[in-house]
């Protein structure tokens, strides 16, 4: 067992900056302090920066005791609600506080690539908007809605609003349906994007997963056409199942991404369902999850609080909010 004084000493030498967040130098030195905070230059390229530059809590003024909180409440699985009573902060605050952390783990597991035994497959769910017409007002700024077009309506999904948490009414694919397609490695390594609307076709796979994985590795999926044409296209080795009878059996299965959905599903079929646009954001949070499975939760807290991409800037709260329906899915595929 690890005692308490050790994990606070590995925990303060984390934190402590060693190297520059816009180009990854170590060459760094003090700088003087900023109402009371430390400064740091970068001798290579002359950047000057915060103890907290580059990490989750740049631009905020909350305690580390409330971020904390948070990251231990989003490990919780913690709704929006009991993590804004929790941190004492705002419902919209909470939000973006969320956001922010899945960009920071998307921008840290970002240009990886998949290896070894690669299982891939696709679910499919209903689109949904929710926050985005009329996010604005959710946020307490008055505006008015009158010119404004749903994006529902302004892409082509349907001409009416869905009840939070409902699911789309019609049998079978739709226009209404996202693809979203996943594959998982041996390490538990995934990715995963929205990649067209309707079936799977090779090119929403191609989107996604396009020099991001090792040419040397296994390619395994079911026997859609799709992941056929695209494993051929690809050059890579490619084990086809059959989903009935096949993908739970022997070495190659489709098991690990069976399991992911599954864990998606549970949140896709709620009322804490995600909006399609950060549809990608949740897949790699809960990616990150399950890399990161057999660490403790403070170990776990640790990483995330001190994680710092070099030339990668957190995401802001004017980010998030502009942020759009991907363009793959503005139009509705051709089956």
């Amino acid at each position: 067992k690890v005692s308490l004084k050790a994990m606070r000493k590995s925990e303060h030498s984390i934190n402590t900056i060693t190297f520059c967040p816009k180009c990854g130098s170590s060459h760094v030195v003090k700088n003087g302090s900023s109402r009371g905070k430390k400064r740091f230059r970068c001798n290579d390229c002359g950047a000057y920066f915060g103890i907290s530059s580059g990490k989750i809590t740049e631009g905020t003024s909350s305690s580390h005791r409330v971020w904390d909180t948070f990251i231990e409440g989003m490990l919780s699985d913690d709704s929006l609600p009991i993590l804004a009573d929790k941190c004492n902060i705002s419902l919209s605050t909470s939000h973006s506080w969320r956001m922010k952390l899945f960009s920071q783990v998307a921008n840290s597991v970002e240009g990886r690539i998949l290896q070894g035994v690669i299982q891939e497959d696709e679910f499919y769910l209903p689109a949904s908007f929710k926050g985005n017409w009329k996010s604005v007002l959710n946020l307490g700024i008055a505006k008015d809605y009158s010119e404004v077009v749903p994006d529902y309506r302004k892409y082509g999904f349907r001409d009416y609003p869905h009840e939070r948490g409902s699911q789309d009414g019609k049998r079978g694919l739709s226009k209404d349906k996202v693809c979203v397609a996943t594959a998982i490695d041996d390490n538990r390594s995934v990715i995963g994007k929205p990649i067209g609307r309707g079936n799977v076709s090779s090119k929403g796979l191609s989107y996604a997963f396009s020099g991001k994985m090792d040419p040397l590795a296994i390619f395994v999926t079911d026997k859609s056409k799709g992941g056929i044409k695209f494993a051929q296209d690809s050059g890579l080795a490619h084990f086809s199942l059959d989903a009935k009878t096949e993908s739970r059996k022997g070495k190659y299965n489709l098991q690990l991404v069976n399991a992911l959905h599954s864990v998606i599903a549970e949140k896709t079929h709620s009322r804490a369902c995600f909006a399609t646009k950060n549809a990608e954001s949740y897949i790699t949070w809960e990616a990150w999850k399950l890399v990161n499975r057999t660490k403790s939760l403070d170990e776990k807290k640790i990483i995330l609080k001190s994680l710092v991409v070099p030339g990668r800037t957190t995401a802001t709260n004017q980010q998030i909010r502009r942020k759009k329906l991907p363009s793959i899915l503005h139009q509705v595929a051709d089956h």
